[in-house]
């Protein structure tokens, strides 16, 4: 179905519902691919940015099965959603889904060994600000993930351009990224999918 535009940006009521859904399984294999893209085999505190339908808390509660898992969405139905598609681990009080923002998170610095942010970053208000923000979560040898199933390339420029207007995405150059990452104090890993337009910033905490 077509959805309303700003349901992207903060999914809401019944259309929001149907949209998580959608993007559970419409973003499943560039979830797959971008977790499989992290370095990292043991994980004790996880926080997932923009958690979104909840797939990837899901997913990483599979992947690290001691980890305590944290999830933040400014959209009270992404929340509502991600507990329903968790409950098993929200009961049980391994995992913590709140409506929360980027650009206050409720967390003290240095809390996780990694920071997740699928198809989210392009929405943010302050974006340099924010990705500051989320790095500074990390633990020093910790991880942060970012991922986007677009970005600026030739090739995808006429779609690229035209959802950028639609859905008012700031999307930020690969070289940018990384850039701005290491900034942040990141060692950064690309990884591209270059005819998806896929791309995965896997960045270590120096």
């Amino acid at each position: 179905m077509d959805h309303d535009k700003g349901q992207f940006r903060r999914p809401s009521g019944d259309e929001g519902r149907l949209l998580l859904q959608d993007m559970n399984v419409h973003h499943l294999g560039l979830t797959e691919w971008a977790l499989s893209r992290l370095p990292l085999n043991e994980c004790g505190k996880i926080l997932d940015i923009g958690c979104g339908g909840g797939m990837l808390i899901s997913l990483l509660a599979k992947r690290f099965p001691d980890a305590e898992i944290y999830g933040i969405d400014i959209s009270e139905e992404s929340v509502a959603v991600s507990i329903d598609v968790n409950k098993d681990i929200v009961d049980s009080g391994r995992c913590r889904i709140t409506t929360d923002t980027v650009s206050h998170l409720p967390f003290r610095d240095g809390m996780f060994d990694l920071v997740t942010a699928f198809e989210t970053y392009f929405f943010w208000p302050d974006l340099r600000n924010d990705i500051g923000k989320a790095a500074a979560k990390v633990r020093n040898g910790g991880y942060i993930v970012i991922v986007s199933e677009t970005y600026p390339h030739p090739a995808f420029k006429e779609r690229n351009d035209e959802i950028i207007e639609s859905y008012g995405l700031n999307l930020l150059d690969n070289e940018e990224m990384a850039s701005l990452l290491d900034s942040c104090g990141m060692d950064v890993t690309v990884n591209e999918i270059e005819e998806n337009n896929w791309v995965a910033f896997v960045g270590r905490k120096r």
